[in-house]
């Protein structure tokens, strides 16, 4: 008996570490903000469920009990697991990748932690305990808020969106939502009341948690969230709707709820009399309420990504197409009105739709079905044995919940706490039905306990750890030592091959990145035989990742842009083609694919597609501007005036129409743009060496030699090799 106390006290400790996850922040790995809390999560997961298989085994009173909450979480993971199997690409579905860090292993360690916090948190004062905690890690995170707020601490998305340790304003508000209902749960006195609280805590224990839900509040309020932030308004409101109807005992409950109810009308009204107002305006959080509206920008983007997922569905409606597969229905069904907006959604922005593409229909409707049986057991007779007004605070936080995340997406810091607050859930039905009786117990010989099921579990626990996190983990550490600048780059190149050497689920990322690194290096002063090794292998890898993917446009785009880089131009229009293939509405593959057509010659064949890429969003200015590039190339003059001139004020502040015109020699059009900039900025000095280049290449000489001469009585430190200018231009030659 002694040895399982050391078990149980042993879980207890990982599961209250739990809680301090969110303050977890990894600058030495790649996506800091998520790869070290989701390392950390499954790495005491991985531990407390082994510890806790080893407890099940030694004492049955341990080993998990069944509702219909737990039901619901099995059959939910089991639904998304067999659309795991059978989706397009079922081996990211599993593992995700590094800025996500979810897929079936994030839900594995989900239902991992869902049983152990059910099975070993089996009292009221072990749960408010563990609850106490997150609130604790949640004050700890609005102080750390707070100095963002005073400009002592850096924002770490930059502007004036709080988002603490979690890199995200977003993310940062739904931790707070779900704290803000914790707290007032508390707050209803349920637990003073059991415990009979003495002195100092007795007197004000009110006002400690009143305090810390207003700093709860002012952080959600501060990150400027719009779903979360009504997620808060619609939780509260129909928390408080409840407690006015049911709650029948506790009459300062019933006047709290009035309050909250008026208060929350009080403000909404406010809001909507003085939407226009100044105050408003130049607020910058009232300012992102104040333009929610069918016609704004994010708004629209959303509808219409909503409406890419729906066709998306239409195509695999039962099990739809595996987790962290949108970015297959995003590039097959793109709207080109989407052409001013990020460009690789993975994700709806949506919880509805990001379940119907993850799991279809079944995987929508297991997912509901929590929610359902959550809410259906919290308000049966028994109700979790909470009062009518706990009843309500935590309906309020389901629904405050499962509202916002219309609007956005979960991370792992929201699924910790929703899997906690419905274990809690499941925990409570549970020891309700402790003295009902209970089919007899499997008993286990203590012979095969001992030499058999302990020692297979710690072997898979380390395993489990090892498989899980190690591989991905170091890779991690590789890539961002790849990525970081050397006075060299042979040792980027050493990091890129020890990060890919892992086989990890980051070998997709780390070939991103390698992509972009050797692009760069294209173009840079670095050694034949250098770029020649970064080009090799980066071609040897994007081969393997295509024989992975060979659907995803991303990396066919990828692989395409990399080889015309290095000139490798009909290598490389394969690539592109393809990506414009999988992808046909996407502009910005286009532009690639038009560029390709240019540097190769082809400029008949690359006004064919720049037209064809105009037409399909005629208000996009990028494509405006490609089309009439690609006209220039083409010396179809007329058709590039015809375009340029609606954007004439704009179009030339882009250095590639310039480029277009120098390479094409079409110098007499380059010379006016010039001019135009030198009188808008008379002592730039590179403005008027642009003019005089153009002046020489459009064969005015003389004209050439006065830039010159200019350049020199703005900067007379650049007379001597100005002078040179001049004596070589007067000599016929093109210094």
């Amino acid at each position: 008996m002694k040895n399982n106390s050391i078990l149980k006290y042993l879980i207890y400790g990982g599961l209250f570490l739990v809680p301090f996850i969110p303050l977890i922040v990894s600058s030495s790995m790649y996506f800091p903000f998520i790869t070290g809390k989701n390392f950390a999560f499954r790495f005491l997961v991985e531990i407390i469920t082994g510890l806790w298989a080893i407890l099940a085994v030694r004492d049955g009173k341990y080993r998990p009990k069944f509702s219909m909450i737990s039901w619901s979480v099995l059959v939910f993971v089991a639904v998304i697991a067999l659309a795991d199997g059978f989706g397009v690409y079922p081996y990211k579905s599993f593992w995700s990748n590094y800025e996500r860090m979810e897929g079936l292993v994030t839900l594995l360690h989900l239902l991992g932690l869902f049983f152990v916090a059910s099975s070993i948190l089996k009292t009221e004062k072990l749960w408010s305990r563990f609850f106490h905690t997150s609130i604790a890690a949640s004050v700890i995170l609005g102080v750390y808020g707070l100095f963002q707020l005073s400009g002592a601490i850096a924002i770490n998305q930059g502007g004036v969106r709080v988002d603490g340790t979690l890199g995200n304003a977003t993310y940062l508000a739904v931790y707070m939502l779900f704290h803000i209902f914790l707290t007032a749960f508390f707050l209803t006195g349920r637990y003073y009341d059991r415990r009979g609280a003495r002195g100092f805590f007795k007197d004000y224990v009110n006002y400690i948690y009143g305090a810390i839900i207003v700093l709860q509040a002012v952080m959600l309020y501060y990150t400027a969230s719009r779903g979360p932030v009504l997620g808060l308004i619609g939780g509260i409101f129909i928390g408080s709707i409840l407690v006015i109807i049911f709650e029948k005992e506790k009459k300062s409950a019933k006047k709290a709820a009035i309050i909250a109810l008026a208060a929350i009308i009080a403000i909404i009204g406010f809001f909507i009399v003085f939407r226009d107002s100044d105050f408003v305006r130049n607020s910058n959080v009232l300012s992102r309420f104040s333009a929610i509206s069918a016609g704004e920008q994010t708004t629209r983007s959303r509808f219409m990504i909503w409406n890419m997922a729906y066709q998306g569905f239409k195509e695999r409606p039962i099990l739809g197409w595996g987790q962290e597969n949108f970015n297959y229905v995003f590039n097959k069904y793109y709207n080109p009105k989407m052409f001013d907006q990020e460009q690789w959604f993975d994700r709806t922005h949506n919880v509805f739709f990001d379940w119907l593409i993850a799991g279809g229909s079944l995987g929508v409707l297991s997912y509901l079905s929590i929610f359902f049986a959550a809410i259906y057991l919290l308000w049966k007779k028994e109700g979790w044995g909470l009062s009518a007004a706990e009843k309500s605070v935590f309906t309020g936080m389901l629904f405050g919940y499962f509202f916002q995340n219309l609007f956005v997406f979960d991370n792992i810091t929201s699924y910790v706490l929703f899997f906690s607050v419905i274990a809690y859930g499941h925990s409570r039905k549970i020891s309700q039905s402790a003295n009902l009786p209970v089919k007899k117990e499997i008993q286990i010989n203590s012979l095969v306990a001992g030499w058999i099921i302990v020692p297979a579990t710690l072997v898979l626990a380390l395993f489990s750890i090892y498989f899980f996190n190690y591989k991905a983990y170091s890779a991690s550490l590789a890539l961002i030592e790849a990525m970081t600048p050397y006075d060299g780059v042979t040792k980027n190149l050493e990091s890129f091959k020890k990060a890919l050497a892992y086989g990890s689920f980051g070998d997709s990322e780390i070939r991103e990145q390698l992509v972009q690194t050797v692009m760069k290096i294209a173009t840079s002063d670095a050694s034949p035989q250098i770029k020649q090794a970064f080009f090799d292998l980066t071609v040897s890898e994007m081969k393997k990742q295509l024989a992975k993917t060979p659907d995803d446009a991303r990396y066919h785009l990828f692989t395409g842009s990399m080889l015309t880089a290095f000139k490798q131009y009909d290598e490389g229009l394969k690539g592109l083609q393809r990506a414009s293939e999988l992808s046909p509405n996407k502009q910005t593959i286009r532009f690639e694919l038009i560029g390709n057509l240019i540097n190769s010659g082809k400029a008949a064949e690359a006004l064919k597609t720049a037209k064809e890429t105009f037409e399909l969003e005629t208000s996009s200015n990028p494509s405006r501007i490609v089309y009439a590039i690609t006209a220039i190339y083409a010396k179809d003059n007329k058709l590039a005036d015809e375009l340029l001139a609606p954007i004439q004020d704009t179009a030339f502040a882009d250095d590639r129409i310039i480029s277009a015109y120098a390479a094409t020699k079409q110098y007499e059009k380059i010379i006016p743009i010039f001019q135009a900039k030198v009188k808008g900025d008379p002592n730039n000095i590179q403005n008027h060496f642009s003019l005089a280049a153009a002046y020489l290449g459009n064969g005015q000489r003389e004209i050439a030699v006065a830039e010159i001469q200019k350049i020199i009585e703005i900067n007379p430190k650049f007379k001597q090799q100005g002078e040179f200018y001049v004596k070589e231009i007067r000599a016929g030659r093109n210094p």
